[in-house]
């Protein structure tokens, strides 16, 4: 049997939401009644009824027959008319539409035409600016918790019609919630494998896979050869989380498919089985084509394929074991973030201005706290941000479950909603390094002073505790056993405390900008003073070191 080392992140982070990432970086991170309450008071905020019935009918006012899908993308294909009265026509009758028509304009702004592409991203743009965004994410969870008849089939039907990627995720995720009875996924799922619509036999064979029913699974089989290759790829994700050998070679076949968000996750699915036993090759690497990296993992399959106890083995439990790393301070004056693989070696690298802090999200995606640009914003491997929030200096960032971003800037602590809109704000009165939210809705941080403090949802102070001196840096984060584990920068002490300021385990090290607990219970520090990232052991020996170019703020381990 491969062995593999005893630290949790899902399978589901794979294709999940960047939510999901979120709840696996974070331990503390769970679906509650607090998560409930704001899906609940977000609805509210927008004048959408929360029970349900009035979410059922959300959904189906927002849902289009197949007809009138195809309708939208013959209308969208006439933005590159040679015809103007057409071109502005269908301009007009697109952004009318709403946010119904973003998965057809988003294909057509893939268009070779520069004049095709450009409509249909000005149609866009008017679009998300006088639209409300994300509340399908909300009204699918809340959904999913009240569970009239016809929950799954009103879902299942809507998602051809989400507008963005980490919404369709989001409402998967809330389906399968609710798929399984003793073990078997909904009649309405299994016959939604041979459904016309992508995005609706994608959920199916991602969900539908996992099913207890060998003749489910066996179903889930055959879309391992359909046309689609997101189709294969989940279905393939869903058949190894249940121990299904033949997913293998297919999951290999799509590391040289055209859309290079498959075939990275492709590749990480393969990582995940592979464990230390890996090739030394990936996409984007040195020298690495699809071919290449194919060939190399098809080697790796036939070597391997005796050797794995497939009764053992839990490919969703199996880590990465990469390490990201956001530096400042270079030579040259830049920032950089990077991720290593287990060897050490650089998978991808990106030049930017100032990056504070990182998370990782589902699908390659980083969360990046760049000050000097003064912006959060997503990012992928390649460098491409998408979303982003701009107008503020950040010191800390933090993805929550629901969607929502915490930010630190010096002065303030905000809770930012994928729209743009502060939900919460509060001015700290210390020079604030880096800050948390919590799951019971309080916020904790750490500042210049050397002081640790919680607030809760209303900005009541709760604690206050001094730590030590004034810091050149530092970092907070919670612990499943309610301490909390901060990096004193200055201080030259990395310590693990309660909100009283007791001292459970402390290790010595030049200057930590940031530190965090790994699941198998080892510290990852990012030194300053060392210019180096360390892995320390529960007894504070050093277990492995990586020398940076330049100043490390923050080290993640995935």
């Amino acid at each position: 049997m491969l062995m593999f080392r005893q630290y949790i992140i899902p399978v589901l982070v794979l294709f999940g939401a960047s939510i999901w990432f979120a709840t696996a970086q974070d331990p503390l991170a769970q679906h509650s009644n607090n998560d409930l309450a704001h899906d609940e008071q977000t609805l509210k905020r927008f004048g959408i009824a929360s029970d349900g019935p009035s979410l059922l009918e959300f959904f189906r006012r927002r849902t289009r027959t197949d007809e009138e899908l195809d309708a939208l993308r013959k209308r969208a294909a006439q933005l590159g008319s040679g015809v103007f009265s057409v071109r502005a026509k269908a301009t007009d009758e697109l952004i009318r539409v709403g946010r119904v028509a973003l998965p057809a304009l988003r294909e057509t702004a893939k268009s070779s035409d520069p004049e095709t592409a450009r409509r249909a991203e000005y149609c866009i743009g008017v679009i998300e600016q006088n639209t409300n965004h994300g509340l399908p994410a909300y009204a699918a969870r809340v959904l999913v918790e009240r569970k009239p008849p016809g929950t799954i089939e009103t879902l299942l039907a809507y998602l051809p019609f989400a507008d963005e990627t980490w919404i369709e995720e989001e409402i998967r995720d809330s389906i399968k919630r609710i798929a399984f009875v003793d073990g078997k996924a909904a009649d309405v799922l299994e016959h939604a494998l041979t459904d016309p619509m992508t995005p609706r036999r994608a959920a199916a064979a991602w969900i539908v896979g996992y099913s207890n029913d060998p003749q489910q699974r066996q179903k889930v089989m055959e879309r391992l050869a359909d046309d689609s290759s997101d189709v294969r790829l989940r279905a393939a994700s869903s058949l190894l989380a249940t121990r299904e050998p033949q997913a293998v070679p297919v999951v290999i076949a799509l590391l040289t498919v055209d859309s290079a968000e498959i075939a990275g996750r492709a590749e990480d699915l393969l990582f995940r089985l592979a464990g230390e036993s890996a090739p030394a090759v990936w996409l984007g690497g040195a020298d690495n084509n699809g071919r290449k990296v194919q060939s190399a993992w098809q080697a790796w399959w036939k070597a391997y394929q005796p050797k794995i106890d497939w009764k053992s083995i839990k490919v969703e439990d199996q880590p990465f074991g990469y390490t990201l790393i956001a530096e400042n301070q270079r030579p040259d004056g830049s920032g950089q973030l990077y991720e290593l693989n287990k060897a050490g070696q650089i998978r991808w690298q990106v030049k930017i201005q100032n990056p504070i802090d990182v998370q990782p999200l589902s699908g390659g995606r980083v969360l990046v706290a760049d000050s000097r640009a003064s912006q959060i914003y997503e990012m992928d491997s390649r460098g491409v941000i998408g979303w982003k929030h701009t107008g503020l200096a950040p010191t800390s960032v933090q993805r929550l479950p629901n969607g929502n971003t915490v930010v630190s800037t010096y002065q303030k602590i905000m809770e930012v909603t994928r729209e743009g809109k502060v939900i919460f704000t509060h001015v700290t009165q210390g020079h604030t390094y880096h800050a948390r939210k919590l799951p019971d809705n309080h916020y904790v941080w750490i500042d210049a002073s050397g002081e640790i403090a919680e607030i809760d949802a209303n900005g009541k102070l709760l604690h206050k505790t001094r730590l030590g001196g004034g810091l050149a840096w530092g970092s907070i984060e919670p612990l499943r056993n309610g301490r909390y584990l901060v990096a004193l920068g200055g201080v030259g002490k990395v310590q693990e405390v309660d909100m009283a300021g007791k001292v459970y385990w402390e290790k010595s090290v030049n200057n930590p900008n940031r530190a965090t607990r790994l699941a198998n219970g080892n510290t990852l520090v990012a030194s300053h003073g060392d210019a180096c990232v360390y892995e320390f052991d529960s007894k504070g020996n050093e277990l492995w070191k990586r020398g940076c170019t330049g100043r490390p703020f923050a080290a993640l381990r995935r």
